[in-house]
């Protein structure tokens, strides 16, 4: 449909997602803008992006995020046109194209779940390139937004220098601005981010104050979208707001902000405002583009939000539920069991089977036969990965424990490293010339899926794998750091491989995912190495983090949470690991639990460790699970210090309808005082509220209004300890209520 004629596409549209059951605002249009300068404005519910096409450049006009349109002359955050800022920036051959644009042509159409998309196609003046714009308006004050680009030329190759899917210019102030600055003792701006980019420090958010006209970057260089995940919230300290952006990719990449302040004499300039950029990082060309070939940029997810930060991260996940992360939700996530713990690599049927007893006993639902199934007794498991088949520690094969996983009523998994292969392995002896090459060495560990028989090879293995062993989960882990990538010579260009290797990946499972629809797929990368959401929207769910450990694992919940719903976010409790048994498993049943390590015996289980272990399992399985990808997740205590987690880290997650939730308050190390008041957030203060308290099981019973104003005390004089409590609305809603239009039912 093309919306040349000025009129919404779509409005006013009211539907629930069918994989969350969770009302979404769909809300959402696109108008096209004529005039002298024409564009195209998005709406998300409440949240509007607007976009002028001007002197062949394609220009971030405006957002807003309290549904009233920007008047065309209050757009531009500058008068001049050397103030306007594109909505992306691509260098071709080393030639910047963020202008010379000619506008082909704009369409727009309905797409799933309310959802609106919108088609801007540009030609450009002197490359032969054509430029796909495609924005999505989702509902919730979320958008998405990835470019196309494709070569037209009939036999020329073009290298991707770089690009950056989204730039743009937040909040623009001028009125009043020194007085509301307090004369400039605060920044305007601010960016939370994840500070840490190493093995087992994820989720450490914090907030960065933006120094004026000092430009700010956080990113990945190791390869992999990183242990710091490509995902910022922007905030505005004067006039508030939110601005939540993810950026789709799962190798390097590189997030900029910049607050731009001028308080010159010319006074048309004079203001601040915000000027942020998105991008994947690779050395150049990080892709050739072949004649006749269309390459597909990261995609990027953002949404504005103007109530609170609880809000913005709330929108975030119902948007991600709804239009990105759609694998595995037909059915519940199964609580996992890992067979790691007390056995490591050198695994046995026999010890397999005693495992598999624990799991039982234990109530998981699925095992999972970890590293180590491929190799020969005494060999190190990474230097043998690439041979997947079982070595002589299983003679057998994996058939029999197999069989033995069915017959206690559990469903079973296997785990591969399939993009990796070790020194001594059979693969690497016989296929050298398949690993990636850098400075023209071979680089050990790091298959080369930029080349098709290596892509080939790796897919047909995991089908073989899949169909040998009729597994019901496919684990794929990727320990590996490749850096800035190999270097393959290509029509005369060092072509990077970073680009081939996410694009051979994601097609991969996305066809996999066609060929077993009922494969439960879980994706883990040294832990939350691959955390991007380009990664987890084609798995069920993600090992976020390696760390078990307290308190980190607590401060990582709690930060992977507000990147990811909690249903995606994996976690895993480790029995012999030190600390309180009920504090550690009220960390993982927030998230999706993994139970590894619970006894090296069923005979030697401790009595009443196992039913410490079943009682919470049975609280995710039974309470928990019935509203997990449903709810509202609160973050009491965003931000959480020190070298581990300092302090305490307060939870809450409430039902679609309010009628349940969970909360927990964990006392960490160097907490000040030993009483923590809990505040509800999320309850409906019409409700009275059944509360179970664990450890104790003891039950109350109180008002969400007074749970909300007053909250409760929670007493912990115990470093590492926690309170996790469990809510019940009772009764019904009050008879007379006021709706949302006002009036009475």
């Amino acid at each position: 449909m093309n919306t040349k004629s000025g009129k919404n596409v779509a409005k006013n549209q009211k539907m629930v997602s069918r994989r969350s059951h969770e009302p979404v605002k769909t809300n959402n249009y696109i108008t096209s803008l004529s005039g002298e300068k024409p564009g195209w404005r998005y709406g998300a519910g409440g949240a509007i992006y607007a976009e002028r096409f001007l002197e062949g450049r394609l220009l971030c006009a405006a957002y807003q995020d309290n549904g009233a349109p920007v008047a065309e002359s209050g757009e531009y955050p500058f008068c001049s046109s050397a103030g306007f800022q594109p909505s992306f920036d691509l260098v071709v051959d080393g030639d910047s194209l963020y202008f010379g644009w000619e506008h082909v042509g704009f369409e727009s159409r309905k797409i799933s779940n309310g959802a609106v998309q919108g088609t801007l196609t540009l030609k450009h003046s002197i490359k032969p390139l054509v430029l796909k714009v495609i924005t999505s308006a989702c509902g919730n004050g979320f958008f998405k937004r990835r470019l196309e680009i494709i070569n037209i030329s009939k036999n020329t190759s073009l290298g991707l220098t770089s690009i950056a899917s989204l730039c743009g210019i937040l909040w623009p102030m001028k009125s009043n601005l020194e007085n509301n600055l307090n004369d400039q003792r605060i920044s305007p701006y601010s960016a939370g981010y994840f500070q840490n980019i190493s093995h087992g420090t994820e989720g450490n958010f914090t907030w960065l104050d933006l120094p004026v006209n000092t430009e700010i970057s956080i990113g990945s260089t190791r390869g992999q979208s990183g242990h710091n995940s490509p995902f910022a919230v922007l905030r505005n300290n004067v006039y508030g707001g939110y601005f939540v952006c993810q950026l789709g990719w799962s190798a390097n990449w590189r997030m900029t902000f910049r607050t731009h302040y001028e308080n010159g004499i010319n006074l048309a300039l004079n203001g601040v405002k915000l000027v942020f950029s998105m991008m994947p990082v690779a050395p150049a060309p990080m892709r050739l583009i072949a004649p006749g070939e269309t390459v597909v940029a990261p995609e990027v997810h953002f949404g504005l939000n103007h109530e609170s930060f609880d809000s913005a991260i709330q929108s975030q996940h119902a948007y991600l539920r709804t239009y990105v992360l759609r694998k595995g939700t037909e059915t519940p996530q199964p609580v996992i069991y890992n067979h790691w713990g007390y056995m490591g690599e050198e695994v046995s049927e026999e010890k397999l089977l005693r495992e598999i007893d624990i799991a039982s006993e234990a109530g998981a639902e699925l095992f999972i036969v970890d590293a180590g199934w491929f190799g020969d007794k005494g060999t190190e498991w990474p230097f043998t990965i690439g041979d997947w088949k079982a070595g002589n520690r299983l003679p057998n094969d994996l058939f029999p424990v197999f069989a033995y996983v069915r017959k206690k009523g559990l469903k079973y998994g296997l785990w591969s490293e399939i993009e990796g292969a070790g020194p001594k392995s059979k693969l690497a002896s016989e296929h050298p010339d398949w690993f990636i090459t850098r400075y023209g060495k071979s680089v050990e560990w790091i298959l080369d899926l930029s080349k098709p028989v290596v892509r080939d090879y790796i897919e047909s293995e995991i089908i073989r794998l899949v169909e040998r062993y009729k597994l019901d989960l496919f684990r794929l882990d990727y320990n590996r750091i490749a850096m800035e990538g190999g270097f393959n010579l290509v029509d005369g260009h060092y072509e990077n491989t970073l680009w081939r290797h996410v694009e051979a990946i994601y097609e991969i499972f996305d066809r996999l995912s066609v060929r077993f629809p009922k494969l439960f797929l879980e994706n883990c990368a040294a832990g939350g190495g691959r955390t991007d959401v380009g990664m987890v929207s084609r798995f069920a769910t993600t090992w976020v983090s390696d760390c078990l450990s307290m308190p980190r694992t607590v401060r990582i919940l709690n930060g992977m949470s507000m990147a990811l719903p909690p249903e995606y976010v994996d976690r895993v409790f480790a029995g012999f690991d030190p600390g309180n048994t009920e504090t550690k498993m009220h960390g993982i049943i927030l998230a999706h639990p993994t139970l590894t390590g619970l006894t090296p015996a069923l005979a030697e289980a401790n009595p009443e460790f196992m039913e410490c272990v079943k009682k919470y399992v049975g609280i995710y399985k039974n309470f928990i699970r019935s509203f997990h990808r449903q709810a509202k997740v609160y973050h009491h205590t965003p931000v959480i210090p020190g070298g581990d987690g300092r302090g305490w880290c307060a939870l809450e997650y409430v039902a679609a309808d309010r009628r349940r939730a969970v909360a927990a308050v964990f006392r960490l190390v160097n907490a000040e005082g030993n009483v923590y008041q809990m505040k509800f957030r999320g309850l409906n203060p019409a409700f009275t509220y059944r509360l179970r308290f664990e450890p104790g099981g003891f039950f109350a019973e109180e008002k969400g209004f007074k749970l909300q104003q007053e909250g409760m005390e929670i007493e912990l004089d115990n470093a590492l300890t926690s309170k996790l409590i469990l809510l019940t609305a009772e009764g019904k809603m009050p008879v007379c209520f006021i709706q949302d239009n006002g009036t009475l039912e």
